[in-house]
């Protein structure tokens, strides 16, 4: 009996330890994680501000909702990842402490991860209308429109996730998470934001950059004649700098609608899983390691554009020496 006991008090001993150690582990690496996002968000975002602001780039009005997004991943870069980064990677949570701290600091969570998404969707729908051969269509691709859009989006995603002041409770007793959906309207919610966010984004997205690439391809042996034509008049050069900067723009927002795609998708299956599993603390270890996926939409829009973009590079570097001349 004696033997039995020991055998049963070591097997729990071991397990508390080594549930311990997984935990300090999985801090370690959130720590880690978020930091770098953090460095690198705030570089590459504050970087296209600037260059969204340039002479050459802020032409095209799709730049508006690019230049709208990096400020929305400014915001998720100052105020979202280092809440995630303090209550996962050093657990302190300070929505633990008060019903009011958890409803806001949720709501703000939810509008901040959520804005950008919107303006990407806008900015591949302006690009889309821009590349249709109908004049209609082609009328949306302004900057009138855009400045119009923005602030609704704003209004409209605000007004979205305003249930989360309503239904987020702040629970003191552990399990985790102290600050969550009450259990009543767990399902509406997780699907809610499943749809909102993780669905309908990318799928619109994805939507409209093959509507893009499809465009292009259509239009191709279109341009073509008309680009012999222009080459005995003397605006060529212009309306070939006008045709490579609409290129260049097209092909940053697909390659960034597809970097969303993907790093969205991880985070959607996770939601779905959610509705049907138990949301234990294994669960909720596992959900915080996928949730990482989704901040790389917040931090690598500035380094794809540099990679996908000609044009964007050359701005980048008349940026750096701007700056360089003036030291």
């Amino acid at each position: 009996m004696t033997a039995t006991l020991y055998n049963a008090t070591n097997v729990t001993v071991n397990l508390i330890v080594s549930t311990d150690s997984l935990s300090l582990t999985s801090e370690m690496i959130i720590r880690s994680v978020l930091s770098i996002y953090i460095i690198l968000g705030l570089i590459g975002n504050i970087f296209n501000i600037f260059l969204f602001t340039s002479t050459v780039l802020v032409r095209t009005s799709s730049t508006l909702y690019l230049l709208s997004t990096s400020i929305g991943d400014v915001f998720v870069t100052i105020f979202v990842i280092p809440y995630y980064l303090a209550a996962d990677g050093f657990n302190q949570d300070i929505t633990y402490n008060s019903l009011f701290a958890c409803k806001l600091i949720s709501y703000i969570n939810y509008v901040g991860l959520g804005l950008p998404p919107f303006f990407t969707v806008l900015a591949c729908a302006d690009r889309w209308a821009a590349s249709c051969v109908q004049v209609n269509r082609r009328r949306f691709a302004s900057a009138r429109t855009a400045k119009r859009l923005i602030p609704l989006s704003i209004i409209l995603c605000c007004l979205l996730y305003s249930y989360v002041l309503v239904i987020f409770i702040h629970d003191p007793n552990p399990p985790p998470p102290y600050c969550s959906v009450h259990s009543t309207y767990a399902v509406f919610a997780v699907s809610f934001y499943l749809i909102t966010y993780s669905l309908v984004p990318p799928f619109l997205m994805a939507l409209f950059s093959i509507g893009i690439i499809f465009n292009v391809i259509r239009k191709q042996n279109r341009i073509m004649p008309a680009v012999r034509v222009l080459n005995t008049s003397t605006n060529t050069g212009e309306a070939r700098r006008n045709h490579r900067r609409l290129g260049q723009m097209q092909i940053m927002l697909v390659c960034q609608a597809i970097a969303e795609c993907i790093f969205t998708l991880p985070f959607s299956v996770i939601n779905l899983i959610s509705i049907v599993v138990d949301n234990n603390e294994y669960f909720l270890s596992i959900y915080s390691y996928i949730r990482l996926f989704i901040f790389i939409n917040y931090v690598s829009s500035f380094y794809l554009f540099m990679f996908s973009s000609k044009l964007y590079r050359a701005e980048f570097k008349k940026l750096v020496q701007r700056i360089y001349n003036r030291r």
